[in-house]
């Protein structure tokens, strides 16, 4: 059976958008954490499991170069990899990526003024390439409008965030991005990306990735 808690204040609205919460339980730390974007503002709340109190905060979406007007949030969410979490965020302007409570900004990245704000995969963020990739760094990838998938290398701590790779098979906007949890069989694909035209990328991750097959959406 379900059962009501106590209800949280945000300090703004919600925005009506798809997918417009995100929740991250850190039992270790006994709290839940919830995020909402509305407009260039993201709503922060973090509550104690046992319901005993909370703290909110409020993140703005970053301008970058010579903005005239606040860009729109579009989504929010925690990524969670094996040795850290993060906040990312994406806007029509970037992507900014913090640490998972959201006091510091640890990476910005700047889209091309003609890009629409891009798709963020949480599953991509888990832990499929981590053994694979260069040393102590772990792999995350965000999907854009023009069919472009970034990899980003992050360290297990810190802000020297870069972008290793940019995978770019897919010539319709990115709509899904799977990845295998665990370390594929030899040879096979441990990701899979998929366009708004109905083609499928299926990838082999490593020092680089390596493209195994494309699959058309029709034929």
């Amino acid at each position: 059976m379900y059962r009501k808690e106590k209800s949280l204040p945000l300090k703004s609205s919600s925005a009506a958008l798809y997918n417009n919460l995100s929740v991250l339980s850190a039992p270790g730390r006994g709290l839940a954490c919830f995020s909402t974007v509305h407009g260039p503002s993201l709503n922060l709340v973090s509550v104690a499991e046992d319901g005993s109190g909370f703290s909110q905060r409020q993140l703005q979406a970053k301008e970058g170069g010579m903005a005239v007007s606040s860009p729109l949030l579009t989504q929010a969410a925690w990524c969670v990899l094996p040795s850290r979490v993060l906040l990312v965020l994406t806007s029509q302007r970037g992507i900014q990526m913090y640490e998972a409570d959201g006091s510091t900004m640890v990476y910005w990245h700047a889209l091309d003024v003609t890009e629409h704000p891009p798709v963020l995969h949480r599953r991509v963020w888990t832990s499929h390439s981590v053994t694979l990739a260069p040393a102590c760094w772990l792999c995350g990838g965000l999907g854009t409008s023009s069919g472009l998938v970034l990899v980003f290398d992050i360290p297990p701590k810190g802000t020297n965030v870069t972008v290793s790779e940019v995978l770019d098979q897919h010539r319709d906007a990115i709509t899904d991005i799977a990845a295998e949890l665990g370390r594929a069989p030899e040879g096979a694909g441990d990701l899979v990306t998929a366009d708004d035209a109905g083609s499928l990328c299926v990838w082999s991750s490593g020092e680089e990735f390596e493209l195994l097959c494309k699959i058309p959406a029709l034929g």
